[in-house]
Formats: structure tokens, C-alpha cells, sequence
């Protein structure tokens, strides 16, 4: 472990989601939502945006008059994954800034 001083942007939640793209297929969108100084704060913030965004989803979908598909939070290593029914649509994922060297690959 490094004994190294925390910058104050060291972790950032990450939104990624489903957007329908030019050609009508669906496309990922990432956004990011804030930076944390630490991982702590970073996964409440992901996990009080997932459960917001459960809440809304919830709501839009019962009033779409049909069965509505089941909104379902899932507890990820990243961060956090909403699914409905079948399809993941939302994530808030937990991303680690503080390494600032890039990969070399020969």
C-alpha cells in the first residue's frame, strides 16, 4: 500500500446507459457524475444514484399501462447495475483515477 497523498479526484462514478444511436441500434453512453477522494464516498454516491434511478424507472414503468418489466439493482464489484427484465440500462460504476501511468503493451 502507498503511502502517497490523496488528489482530490482519485475516484469517479461513472453513469454508463443505453441511448438509441443514428442508426436506431442501441449504443453506450458514459457520463461522469462526480469525483470523490475516496473510494468510500464514491460507491454512496453510486449506490444513492442507482437507487434513485431504480425509484424513477419504478414509476415510468407502471404507468406504462402493460405488465411492467421487473427493475432489479444489482450489487456489482464496480459499482452498481440496474437491469429491466432481461437488459441492463444503467450503471454507476466506481472508476480509480489515481493511476496516471499508461499501459505499454509490446
Amino acid at each position: 500500500m502507498s503511502n502517497a497523498k490523496s488528489d482530490p479526484q482519485d475516484f469517479s462514478v461513472v453513469q454508463f446507459s443505453l441511448a438509441v444511436g443514428p442508426s436506431g441500434r442501441p449504443t453506450q453512453q458514459a457520463v461522469l457524475c462526480e469525483s470523490s477522494v475516496s473510494v468510500e464516498k464514491a460507491f454512496n454516491s453510486a449506490r444513492r444514484r442507482a437507487y434513485e434511478e431504480v425509484e424513477r424507472l419504478k414509476t415510468v414503468n407502471s404507468g406504462a399501462g402493460a405488465e411492467p418489466e421487473p427493475v432489479e439493482l444489482i450489487d456489482t464489484e464496480w459499482g452498481y447495475d440496474i437491469r429491466c427484465g432481461w437488459l441492463v440500462v444503467k450503471r454507476f460504476w466506481v472508476h480509480d483515477c489515481s493511476v496516471r501511468a499508461p499501459v505499454v503493451v509490446d
